[in-house]
């Protein structure tokens, strides 16, 4: 029965095909249901999941197909998806019953062709086009974007577990801006597993299609036909995949596959220049700001001067809708509104620049892949980021004037993990390789400095803590306090230490020097502390530390066995030191030791040193790099563990046996104090 209703519902889909399609309007937005796309191939799905495939007894998810088909023809950019999965455990099932589809209405028609449920072996047509709402919910807008992206919702009323659902819909047209230059992606692994995975890109006849693929993707099938160039990747039996987590910015784990025309970096740099045309007058404003740089003593300080000024005065906010997702405003209105994103904020840095003679053009990243982009089939589609490239001195400096209130020179931050970037420049063919700015680790880091002052015995304890942030770590910091009051950093931070030494008085508020040009973030602050030292008995006190300064370097991901390159912490050197003043007759249990760790990321040390009225503890750690292959990551991991473990200390102290007797008799004295004034109250 199973077998003979599916062929027969397969039967009247592909009969759909000749019907004609219905509009549903919701407000502004609608979407249409009705027959295939006459280029689709549709799968069968199979009426039982093997016993000898992947996922046979999975408790979770069961992924029978996912089809992605693709008709890259004359433009035409219309892709088709057959999505078919099942939920396994009840808790699933309320996901299961939903499901979002996201399109553009300002260049795309959505259609949905088929919403349908198995169960007890007959497919239920389940498409009810009245209970599908349409509504805005960009997902760009918390990150200040606006795309005019719409989501389809589709609700499935009684949905069970171990019923099968399917989704078929497609989604025609493109961003015209882009003019075709458009590629197809598709996973071959997933985080359950997949009984049917395919690809399918229908191109020009006779186009050469190009294929990048990852991680022992399956091979591809090309295939000339009269009307077409066909190219089919398939794979069954797909397994679950684990997530290892901390990956580089560059790699993903799973088997991936990109198929498009046949195309070069030159012809991307061919469509991307006409969106940067030459500038040749700009605002008044913006006139006499270009007039006093002039007189600066040099290019990188007249690059520092409107590259902040591009970062702090004009806000990140994008309103990327028809042609501006790609195309930026032009400057002196990106200037007038005073925000903008990342393309109209660095083709307003560029004109300012280019104005001065300084050598400098736009340059398209992807964030999500950073150096990977050098082995993509080349097209305007793989890049979601555009920074600016810039000539001073002979020397290539990269900088992105969507970071806000950075320090130091412009060229100093580190935009290695971008990783690649092609130039928008005439002549420009090759994708080039951003290299971490020279001399930047040994500028970055934290340094804190706690020292306690005991004032009257256990009891009255001074806390005086400086960090000192520098390079990198400093910008993070500054664009933090910018975005937090005074009083509320000053409860954040006093918080914090409350939860590790008990009752304490804030004696003033967080002190912040910021030397911007340096780079170079000062923060002070002073506390006392009610009683910070625990009473370990037989006249021992301890006082619990922890080198927070180091604690991103000792981040351990949720699975310390490794296949994949690991992302580490930035570059850069990290010292924790805590100094306590001892009061007389105070002698430290423990004397000087020493304490080291390596792996080929770091270098670390924990030495403890005994002096004249004083005990210090210095923790120190030298990053060299920042991520780490497969093969190094398995050691690595080991000694970040220990390192985790290392952060965390006790300083015990013994005491004289009068002292320990004299501040039992306060606590007592002050316990019955308070049982009295209890008293008064009741």
């Amino acid at each position: 029965m199973g077998k003979g209703f599916l062929a027969g519902a397969l039967f009247l889909l592909a009969g759909m095909a000749h019907g004609a399609a219905d509009e549903h309007a919701r407000g502004d937005f609608s979407f249409r249901t009705g027959p295939l796309p006459a280029f689709v191939e549709r799968a069968e799905i199979a009426a039982t999941w093997p016993g000898d495939a992947p996922g046979a007894s999975d408790d979770r998810w069961r992924y029978w197909l996912y089809d992605l088909q693709s008709d890259r023809r004359d433009r035409r950019d219309e892709y088709f998806v057959d999505y078919v999965y099942e939920a396994r455990t009840p808790s699933l099932v309320g996901e299961a019953g939903r499901f979002q589809i996201e399109f553009n209405p300002g260049f795309q028609q959505l259609t949905i062709h088929a919403v349908e449920l198995r169960r007890d072996d007959a497919w239920q047509d389940r498409l009810v086009p009245d209970k599908i709402s349409l509504a805005r919910r960009e997902s760009g807008f918390e990150q200040d974007l606006a795309d005019g992206s719409v989501t389809a919702l589709i609700v499935l009323d009684d949905v069970r577990m171990g019923d099968v659902v399917r989704v078929a819909y497609s989604v025609l047209g493109s961003n015209p801006v882009l003019e075709g230059h458009l590629t197809d992606w598709m996973r071959f692994g997933w985080q359950n597993p997949m009984l049917h995975a395919r690809l399918r890109v229908l191109l020009a006849a006779g186009q050469k299609p190009l294929l990048h693929r990852e991680n022992d993707a399956p091979q591809a099938m090309v295939r000339q036909r009269a009307d077409a160039t066909e190219v089919v990747v398939e794979a069954r039996g797909l397994r679950a995949y684990i997530d290892e987590e901390h990956y580089p910015a560059w790699y993903q784990p799973y088997p991936m596959v990109q198929v498009g025309a046949h195309r070069t970096w030159k012809d991307i740099v061919d469509w991307a220049l006409p969106l940067y045309p030459q500038v040749d007058a700009l605002p008044d404003e913006l006139e006499a700001k270009l007039e006093q740089w002039r007189a600066l003593p040099d290019d990188r300080a007249r690059l520092t001067a409107a590259l902040r000024l591009v970062q702090d005065d004009v806000r990140y906010f994008g309103v990327e809708m028809g042609d501006n997702t790609h195309r930026p405003h032009p400057p002196e209105e990106t200037w007038r509104r005073r925000f903008g994103d990342c393309k109209d904020k660095v083709y307003l840095l560029v004109t300012l620049l280019s104005r001065m003679q300084i050598d400098a053009v736009p340059a398209l990243v992807t964030t999500d892949r950073g150096k990977a982009l050098a082995g993509f089939v080349p097209s305007a589609s793989v890049f979601n980021h555009v920074i600016a490239r810039v000539e001073v001195d002979g020397e290539v400096l990269w900088v992105d004037p969507t970071i806000t209130l950075q320090g130091g020179r412009a060229g100093e931050y580190d935009l290695a993990d971008y990783g690649a970037a092609l130039p928008v420049f005439a002549g420009s063919a090759r994708i080039e390789t951003i290299q971490p700015p020279r001399g930047n680790a040994a500028g970055n880091g934290i340094t804190v400095v706690e020292r306690y002052t005991p004032q009257q015995g256990l009891h009255d304890v001074g806390l005086e803590i400086e960090t000192l942030y520098r390079g990198d770590a400093a910008d993070r910091r500054r664009r933090s306090f910018a975005n937090e009051r005074t009083d509320d950093l000053s409860r954040r931070y006093a918080d914090y230490y409350s939860k590790r030494l008990g009752e304490i008085e804030v004696l003033a508020l967080p002190k912040i020097e910021d030397d911007r040009d340096g780079n170079l973030l000062k923060v002070t602050e002073r506390y006392r502390l009610k009683s910070p030292f625990d009473d370990e008995g037989a006249s021992v006190r301890a006082l619990d530390i922890y080198a927070d300064a180091l604690q991103s370097t000792s981040t351990l991901p949720s699975s310390l066995t490794r296949n994949s390159p690991l992302a580490y912490t930035s570059r850069g050197s990290y010292r924790h030191e805590v100094e306590v003043v001892l009061p007389e007759r105070w002698t430290p249990t423990f004397g000087k030791e020493r304490q080291a760790l390596a792996s080929p990321a770091f270098a670390y040390e924990r030495s403890t040193e005994l002096g004249e009225g004083s005990a210090k503890l210095v923790y120190e750690i030298d990053v060299k790099a920042s991520e780490l292959a497969p093969a190094e990551a398995s050691r690595h991991l080991g000694e970040v563990r220990k390192l985790q473990d290392s952060l965390s200390a006790t300083l015990r102290f013994r005491i004289p046996a009068n002292v320990s007797a004299d501040e039992r008799q306060q606590r007592l004295q002050q316990l019955l104090r308070n049982a009295i004034e209890q008293g008064k109250r009741e």
